[in-house]
């Protein structure tokens, strides 16, 4: 004859304990938060991150390498030649 086995252990109600300090710490000061809205300063080059079709990628690529010059000189003579035709 085969044994029952044990109920499972129960479950205790509720989500338990509150935890002991809910303090995080003082805010910001005034010129703290002032200071990380700062604009990089000119001329110092970082990252643009964004995704486009692997084929355009392929064919940017190419068109850069074709002309002699770096996707990032490419990328920026076009920028400056749209933003004097649209001012």
């Amino acid at each position: 004859m085969a044994t029952k086995p044990p109920p499972p252990p129960k479950r205790s109600k509720g989500k338990g304990e509150p935890p002991i300090s809910t303090v995080k710490g003082d805010p910001p000061t005034a010129t703290d938060t002032r200071s990380n809205l700062g604009k990089p300063e000119p001329g110092k080059i970082i990252d643009m991150n964004f995704k486009v079709p692997a084929e355009f990628k392929r064919d940017f690529k190419i068109a850069a390498a074709t002309h002699g010059m770096t996707q990032k000189d490419l990328l920026m003579e076009i920028f400056h030649e749209w933003s004097q035709k649209k001012g």
